[in-house]
């Protein structure tokens, strides 16, 4: 079930907030596992046996840890409970990668349908049970509590990445929503879904147009350009309405992302894009591994392991894993040799190429795909069809670099804050919009879904 699907706008996300809001506290987390469960098997009913047996080793690993009290003891419960998540993970979404680069035939693996938000879903746990071996935050006693953290649907399927101890008070008191968050979650859900739909549908249209030019240099950029605000907006409304969501449940989900084509340079584009994302590789891989405090060597190394994780985190593909290496190569060079060497301005520009470049192995299927592109993008041929399709399309590529811009967004906030009755008409406005342009269209792809 989509967050922009007129099922779930017109009848699941009413039901259950409502039902929620007047629900005793004894019954609301049964009621919101309940309701997860729902809305993840109208999806892919198929894979909810193995979420609900991983729920069940998750917590009864998390449990027992907070119960061990030998050093081998915490570390085996621990191997034990990270082996289940991250076999499945490695199963359903890379044995038929990992067996191909080994020359052995995976007939089995083409068949294999990967489960909805097993990355989200995994990470997550995993951070539980990490946090738990640290004595970071206490085991959680009720089953039903956890399978409520784990699986609460606003998050489930593409994030943010949400810890245990960001919900752990919420989990156990009762949550009745004044207006205040009431009404801002409202309205960050409806933002969010204009992001999605009024945005990042129409660039995703966009997008196939221009490829769909072929052999054209700028229909080329034009096309990489309507792919960066694509996903973006994708994957920013989405993030944006799991928060609204959140805050109309009484949870506070952290902000997952913050303005990141404005980004000064690389390093800074990642403490905006996905935060919550590489917040879980800071403090789960580089810390762990040393992170920049046994020299340079080690510091490379340990970016060099961080960087792969996190491209081959995004899907079983040499592309991915290229993605990775890629802002590896930019962060290393940036770190080490660049060294706030070049004027500001030029070093916006640089990061914001990187950015794109790195899109463009990001939408390719497969490393021949990428290599099209790449020649595309540096062909130096012109079709004047180009022109037509850029008047076509101008409108909404303004619009989406306006909405990046973090001066225009945050006078808008501000502005919404200033004047309740400003912030309800757009709410409501954007929400017609929304669903006019949802009855009228088929284009509604969550990017972020796949991962």
């Amino acid at each position: 079930m989509l967050f922009s699907s007129l099922t779930f706008l017109l009848y699941f996300l009413p039901a259950v907030v409502l039902i929620h809001y007047f629900l005793p506290q004894r019954f609301q987390n049964v009621f919101l596992l309940a309701a997860s469960l729902v809305f993840y098997a109208w999806g892919d009913v198929r894979r909810v046996p193995l979420f609900a047996a991983l729920l069940a080793v998750d917590w009864g690993v998390g449990w027992r840890l907070g119960q061990a009290k030998k050093p081998a003891g915490h570390k085996a419960l621990l191997a034990v409970g990270l082996l289940c998540n991250f076999g499945a993970l490695l199963f359903y979404k890379y044995s038929g990668f990992l067996l191909g680069v080994l020359g052995i035939g995976a007939g089995f693996a083409r068949d294999l349908t990967l489960p909805l938000g097993i990355s989200f879903f995994t990470f997550q746990a995993a951070g539980y049970l990490i946090d738990v071996y640290r004595g970071s935050v206490r085991p959680e006693r009720s089953p039903v509590a956890f399978g409520t953290f784990i699986f609460l649907f606003p998050q489930l399927i593409a994030g943010p990445i949400v810890r245990y101890g960001d919900l752990r008070d919420a989990l156990h008191v009762r949550r009745r929503p004044d207006g205040r968050a009431l009404d801002s979650g409202m309205a960050l859900f409806a933002a969010g879904l204009a992001a999605k739909v009024l945005l990042a549908n129409p660039l995703g249209e966009a997008y196939q147009a221009y490829r769909a030019l072929g052999n054209d240099m700028p229909g080329a950029w034009l096309s990489l350009a309507a792919y960066s605000l694509q996903i973006y907006f994708d994957f920013l409304g989405y993030s944006v309405m799991a928060v609204g969501i959140g805050r109309m449940l009484g949870f506070t989900f952290p902000r997952n992302f913050r303005h990141p084509y404005a980004a000064a340079t690389v390093t800074d584009f990642w403490r905006r894009w996905h935060i919550t994302l590489s917040g879980w590789f800071r403090d789960y891989v580089y810390i762990p591994l040393g992170g920049s405090r046994r020299g340079t060597a080690r510091t490379v190394l340990n970016l060099l392991a961080v960087w792969s994780l996190t491209g081959f985190w995004h899907g079983a593909d040499w592309t991915f894993l290229l993605w990775g290496v890629w802002y590896f190569v930019l962060l290393t060079v940036e770190k080490f040799l660049l060294r706030d060497r070049l004027p500001a301005l030029l070093h916006r520009i640089l990061t914001l190429l990187g950015v794109m470049l790195g899109w463009a192995l990001f939408v390719s299927d497969g490393l021949p795909a990428f290599w099209e592109y790449l020649k595309q993008l540096f062909c130096f041929r012109f079709d004047t069809s180009v022109l037509f399709w850029l008047r076509e399309y101008a409108a909404l590529f303004l619009l989406g670099v306006l909405f990046c811009v973090p001066k225009a967004v945050e006078t808008m906030k501000g502005l919404a804050r200033r004047f309740p009755a400003l912030r309800w008409v757009s709410a409501v406005g954007l929400m017609l919009l929304c669903l006019a342009a949802l009855a009228r269209s088929t284009y509604n792809p969550f990017l972020y879904f796949r991962f």
